[in-house]
Formats: structure tokens, sequence, C-alpha cells
């Protein structure tokens, strides 16, 4: 199977107080620890709503600031165009990146880790279907895209932590630290 891995990075940190994929985490950006364990489970890696130095870019697709969701669509119509099966996701600010997320996700329908979102699995024939989900203005949380396109939950094989906030980036480095 030949995935496509999209890191989903063109939030504005909010809640984070400011930019999450340059958060350092042991001395090394956040978007850093989710493309390095990514880049071992694809056959290519990209950033989506954001330019990252030494990854490929694309814009959040149709347009920015419609959420996670134009992230996705994006990294699907590049990897319907390019011969790609589909596209593992995974956001800038979540850890850590699984060593087997794709032999978890990957064949047969959309799947995604649960409790985890956007972590997920999304073949490349659901692109048209995303395109026109967004253009329906609709539910375009990334909940709403799961229950439209009938993705499948499953377990993660290890705790995972989405660090939306500086606590919970803190709360993280204290759980790894022992």
């Amino acid at each position: 199977m030949r995935a496509l891995g999209a890191i989903i990075a063109g939030g504005q940190g909010r809640r984070f107080g400011g930019d999450k994929a340059a958060a350092l985490f042991r001395g090394k950006p956040l978007i850093e620890h989710v493309a390095e364990a990514l880049a071992r489970q694809v056959a290519d890696l990209v950033v989506v709503g954001r330019t990252w130095t030494g990854l490929p870019f694309l814009a959040d697709r149709p347009q920015g600031a419609l959420g996670p969701l134009a992230g996705l669509n994006a990294a699907l119509h590049h990897a319907s165009a390019y011969g790609y099966d589909g596209v593992i996701s995974a956001g800038c600010d979540t850890l850590p990146i699984l060593p087997d997320m794709a032999s978890l996700l990957a064949g047969g329908g959309p799947a995604y880790l649960d409790d985890h979102f956007l972590l997920g699995w999304w073949p490349s024939a659901l692109a048209p279907d995303l395109e026109r989900h967004l253009a329906e203005q609709n539910d375009r949380s990334i909940r709403g895209w799961i229950k439209r396109c009938r993705a499948r939950p499953v377990p993660p094989s290890a705790p995972l932590h989405n660090l939306n906030t500086r606590a919970d980036l803190d709360a993280y480095e204290r759980i790894t630290a022992s």
C-alpha cells in the first residue's frame, strides 16, 4: 500500500498561546517529532496548512480557515493526483506517533485512532466526497467527516497525548521524563 503522510499544521495555536508546531519538546519542535515518526511509515510526507523547512508544503483546500478538514482535503486530492492509495494523517500536536500507526489503520475503508480523530487513514477515493462535504457548509468538524464517511475507530496500541495547551506539553514532558 502506497501511503502519503500528511501533517496537518495550519491551526493558529490560540489555546496553546503560540505556534504549536514550533514548540520544543526535548529540544526539537513538535512537528519534527511527528515528521520523523510518520516518515518511517509512509512513501512520502507533506505538511499541510503551513510551511516547514525541509518538508513539501500543501495549501489548505479549498482555502485556509476551514479547520483541519481543509488540510485533509488538500492531502487527499494530492494523493489522488499522484497515485497514492491513501493518506495517513496526523496533527502536529499529538505524541507519540505510534510506530505501528500505519499498520493499525491502513487498508480497507477510512479509519482513525479512537479518541484521536485526526490520526487516521483516508483512502484517496474519498477526495471528491470530502470536497463536497466542505462545500455544503455543514459540520466541518473532523467528527462530522468521520460520521459522513463511516470511518471506523481503531484502538491505539499505546497512550497518545494531544498537546493543545502549554500545560498539556508540560504534563507530557513530566510523564515521559521517567
